[in-house]
Formats: C-alpha cells, structure tokens, sequence
C-alpha cells in the first residue's frame, strides 16, 4: 500500500496551512476532511500576526478583497472602554509592516485556504471521514476513512498530523485529551443588520464582560453579523431558556448588541452550541503523529487567539518535517522545542484569559484595569493581543498576578452576580456538546 509524505486530518485553517506549504514544495500531502466546504464555522476575528502567513501562503489579496479591515479590538468593561489599536504595537511587535487584520466569514475564508491547498498540489478528500488511527510497533502509521458511499479505506503516511480541531482524533483516541475548568461554552448565531457604533462601522471586534462571561459583536459583509457569548456550561445546565431564547434575550437586553446594530435586525442563521470549549491534549507530538491547532489545545475566544495559534502551529510544524530527510520515519524528537513553544503560547494566553475572567466577576479589578490602560502598558497589551503571545510574556504574568490579588483583596462584586445584574443572562438548560451543535428551537428566518 502507498506511502504518502503526510497526511492531514482535517482542512480548516491548521490542515490548509501545512497542506499549502508542504505540498507547493513537493511533498505527497492527504487531506482527509469530513465537511465539504464551504461550511459554517465560528472564529472570524483575526489577529495582525496572522497576515505574514497569508503572505507566504499566497491568500492575502484574496482575503483583502473579500473582507473587512479589522483596525484592532475593543472590550467593554461597563461605561468604559479598553482598546486595543493595532497601529499602537510595542517596539517588540512581529507586526509594524501590517498593524492590521480582517474580519472574515469563516466559511469562505476557509474555502479560500483549502482551494490554495488543492492549487498548490495537495489531495483533499471532502466528505471523508477518520474512523480509527492503525499503529504498528507503538507507532501511529495511518488512518482508516469511510467516504460518503461508505467504502472504507487506509491511508498511510510517514507522519500523521491532526489537524481535526475540538476532535482531536489522535489525542482523543490515545486517551490524553482533557477539559479546562470551569467548563465553558458558546452560543453564537448571524443576523442582518446595519452597524450603528462608529468602531463597528470602522471594523473594529467589539467584546463586552458581563459577571464571568461575555458577549461579542462584528461585522460581517453584506449587512450581516457575528453575534454571540461565551459563559459557563454550570450555568448553561441551571438556566431555563434554549440557546436561541437566551440568544434572542441578549440581543434584546444587551447593551453592546442593543445598541450595535439597527433595530430591524433579524437572525439569519442556526443557533449554534459550542460546549466544553477549553480542552488540552497532555501531549501535542509522539510515534508518527503530531497535532496542531485546536487538536492540541484551545482555551478561550475572548483574545482571537484560535486561528492564529493554529495556523502559526501548522506553519511550526510544516518548516519541521519539511527540514527532516525525506527517506526517513518522522521521529518524536523533531517535534521537543514545538512542545516547549505551544505550552509556552499556551500558559501566556491562559495568564491572560485567567485574568480576563477575574476582571468580569470583580469591579475592583475592572478599575485597575482601566486605571493603568495607557501609553507603555498599552503597547505591551496590544502586542500580546495582536498575536504576539512570547514578546510580553512577564508582562502578561504580571497582570495576571495584579489581578488575581486585587480580586481577592476585595472579592467579587455580588451587586454584578447573575441573580442581580440586569444584564447577565442565564444560560439554556439544553446539557453542552463537546461537538458543535445546531440548537432544535432556532429556525432559520
């Protein structure tokens, strides 16, 4: 049976991105991908860091073309604003030649990076899924795949990368997949609507905290956009409302999403449910396999970190087996420092999610934050939010620590606690997936 160089599981952002680069230098790549495309997905805000891969992928005019210039992200922390202008980079920044990122509709965008995987000499196989991994000798040589028709088949590879997001085929199967705690979940929809704000016309993320959680709004082409909130499954499984009741009241009671779009706004999408969001594999590399993007971890929406961490890891990963000599297996060790790099990016975008939530329960903390906003320490942050996650990582501890004394010095706010704050909605009592899921109550208008 036929050896190929690679093969991939999964073609979103991560699987497109090694794809791209391996097989425009020749290499035998597979891409083996369940969906077919285009297909809904959520993560449309970008970071800056991620235009040089565009760059070297040979997309970026196709993404500039088709989406919206995304000039930074702003948070809410009740009437005041903590900005985050990408133009306002630190003197460390990966990113001065482009301070700026898009806003994208994830299922043309990823439709985009795929077609350039196929141009650049890749076989992508839609409609195709993993069924099981085959080892051989405690090495993982392959997958067997079941296309539409049901036929079964292996597909052998010198290395087996997963790129198969939340699914985590590999780490999953070898049992070293794991859940952050607290549990946290999505609820997310599109509606067509007009902006209202100045910096959503602008194209600017715009995020608002409620009592540990969040809402999010942006735009989308053609009058259209991402609207959504992350909050905790405890708290989704106590609630009485649907998703799509607890959707429709945010929009509704919300400030940011109240007031961000036109009153004639209307959802013209599925709800959908994203739960247990925040998992992590105990390895990301072992005998004939290596994982990148969500497959070896994701930890939370509320930075934008998803898709540049998964194609930055695939890029990591592609220049890595691309520098290994063809004739020979793929070995472990290749993949040491790539560990020691994602756990580091890793525990950086953690510090900073972990002081994110302090700030949502603690008014205290919400103060100091937008006390110390400005000038050096802004820089810092916008650097850290635009998709460098290693320049500043002290800084980023530090934060973290300031918060997390704060917050117990004076402890949480419980006039912001959800039994008393007009504008945290209690969660659906539907039980979350850990694979998305379309809620049955939504329709689509």
């Amino acid at each position: 049976m036929k050896q190929h160089d690679v093969v991939v599981l999964g073609g979103g952002p991560a699987g497109s991105t090694v794809a791209t680069l391996m097989a425009a230098q020749g290499f035998d790549v597979v891409v083996l991908e369940k969906e077919h495309f285009p297909r809904f997905h959520i993560g449309e805000s970008l970071l800056p860091a991620t235009v040089s891969i565009f760059d070297r992928l040979g997309v970026h005019e196709a993404i500039r073309s088709a989406y919206i210039l995304k000039p930074g992200g702003k948070w809410l922390y009740g009437e005041k604003e903590v900005p985050g202008d990408f133009a306002m980079y630190d003197r460390r920044a990966s990113f001065k030649k482009h301070p700026y990122s898009y806003l994208v509709e994830r299922s043309t965008f990823d439709k985009i990076l795929i077609d350039r995987s196929v141009e650049a000499g890749a076989d992508v196989r839609f409609g195709t899924e993993v069924i099981d991994v085959i080892s051989e000798n405690d090495r993982i040589v392959g997958v067997r795949c079941c296309d539409e028709a049901g036929v079964e088949s292996d597909v052998l590879g010198r290395i087996v990368i997963d790129a198969s997001g939340l699914r985590a085929i590999i780490p999953s199967k070898l049992r070293i997949r794991k859940l952050a705690k607290p549990h946290r979940m999505g609820i997310y929809a599109q509606y067509a609507a007009r902006p209202t704000r100045d910096d959503v016309k602008a194209g600017w993320f715009i995020g608002q905290m409620f009592y540990d959680g969040w809402t999010w709004l942006l735009r989308l082409p053609d009058d259209r956009f991402s609207v959504g909130t992350v909050l905790t499954v405890e708290r989704f499984r106590k609630s009485g409302m649907t998703p799509t009741e607890l959707l429709e009241r945010l929009v509704v009671e919300n400030p940011l999403l109240n007031e961000g779009m036109t009153s004639d706004r209307h959802r013209i999408s599925d709800v959908i449910v994203t739960g247990n969001m925040g998992n992590s594999s105990e390895s990301l590399a072992g005998a004939g396999w290596v994982a990148v993007g969500d497959a070896g971890y994701f930890i939370d929406p509320c930075y934008s970190s998803g898709v540049h961490l998964a194609m930055k890891s695939a890029e990591m990963v592609a220049d890595l087996v691309m520098s290994w000599p063809k004739e020979n297996p793929v070995e472990p060790s290749l993949f040491v420092q790539y560990q020691k790099d994602m756990r580091q990016h890793e525990s950086t975008v953690q510090r900073m999610v972990d002081a994110f939530y302090v700030a949502s329960r603690n008014t205290s903390v919400q103060k100091m934050v937008t006390t110390c906003h400005g000038g050096y320490f802004s820089r810092r942050f916008v650097t850290f939010v635009g998709g460098d996650f290693e320049a500043n990582r002290r800084y980023i501890a530090r934060v973290r620590n300031y918060c997390r004394v704060v917050g117990a010095l004076f402890g949480n706010d419980p006039s912001r606690a959800p039994e008393n704050h007009p504008h945290y909605l209690h969660e659906p009592s539907n039980v979350a997936k850990r694979r998305p899921v379309v809620d049955s109550g939504s329709s689509r208008n």
